[in-house]
């Protein structure tokens, strides 16, 4: 991070990514904590880090994580360790990785390419090792704070909802990316990555109840017609209000894990800087539906060179 950001942040031990971590952690939880919606976007993800650490910073604390893809496996890492220290652990994790880190080919690819039968480049071990390591908890049910995971069905396309069973599985399912990953198979039905179903999903977030919601997308075209489409959500979502932070404008090769340090950086000042910004709750609906607040991106960095 920049000297003027690093000398706004509490002090104490610096990670990586020029994280400063306050020891105290978050001084808040309990019942009435918003809820946490975490988007897919692959390598992206690492934005998120930064959006969380300042969420916490902030004095929020999560009753509530919801998760597709990439946001499902930060979610189940937040939910593990909710306070500054963890999720600086989470930053030091994503600044350390590189693609032979997470990617491994699989041998069994190639063979049946050459028969004609291809069915997935890269093998699911690597990001095993990497959840089992650092989820804290072997069932989505035991959670310290309750955990929400997307996947998509395999052929019918339809948005699959997990909350109990083994975490790791639920986490790989919501992150195989079809052609690249395994399908996982969960409860008898093949399982790919939960953005071809819900990339953002707010509206199951609504569907089990949250009220007040903190979304960190990963990029502005996740978000350009979030209130429209969510604002037809059913007359439960009445009375929620729904907090968008305007993830910033980067193009970043999908395999690159590189710049995950300067990404983790990026979000925490996207998410600072609209923290600080204009009173929230931000606009009204017209008539039902939550209300958003929502603000334009924070000027777009280009991060493809």
């Amino acid at each position: 991070m920049t000297d003027a950001v690093g000398a706004s942040m509490p002090m104490g031990s610096t990670t990586p990514s020029g994280i400063a971590v306050d020891e105290r952690g978050s001084p808040h939880d309990g019942a009435g904590s918003p809820a946490f919606v975490l988007s897919g976007g692959g390598n992206l993800g690492a934005l998120q880090v930064g959006m969380l650490y300042a969420l916490v910073e902030s004095g929020l604390r999560p009753g509530m994580i919801v998760g597709t893809s990439v946001g499902a496996i930060n979610g189940a890492f937040l939910a593990s360790r909710p306070d500054l220290p963890g999720i600086a652990e989470m930053a030091r994790l994503w600044s350390s990785l590189r693609r032979k880190d997470v990617l491994g080919v699989d041998l069994g690819t190639l063979v049946g390419g050459f028969r004609g039968k291809p069915r997935h480049l890269f093998h699911s071990a690597s990001i095993r090792r990497i959840l089992d390591s650092f989820v804290t908890f072997r069932r989505l049910e035991d959670a310290p704070i309750p955990l929400t995971v997307v996947a998509t069905a395999l052929g019918t396309g339809e948005a699959v909802v997990l909350n109990s069973g083994n975490a790791t599985t639920a986490l790989l399912a919501s992150s195989a990316v079809p052609r690249l990953l395994p399908a996982v198979e969960v409860d008898g039905r093949l399982l790919v990555d939960g953005a071809a179903a819900a990339d953002v999903p707010v509206g199951l977030a609504l569907s089990l109840g949250a009220r007040d919601l903190y979304v960190l997308p990963t990029a502005p075209s996740q978000v350009a017609t979030l209130p429209e489409r969510e604002r037809a959500a059913d007359d439960d979502a009445n009375g929620a209000i729904v907090r968008v932070i305007p993830p910033p404008d980067v193009r970043i090769p999908l395999a690159r894990l590189g710049q995950s340090q300067d990404l983790v950086r990026l979000g925490y000042e996207q998410a600072r800087a609209w923290l600080e910004g204009a009173p929230l709750p931000g606009e009204l609906s017209a008539r039902s539906g939550p209300r958003f607040a929502y603000r334009p991106p924070i000027p777009a960095l280009d991060q493809s060179s």
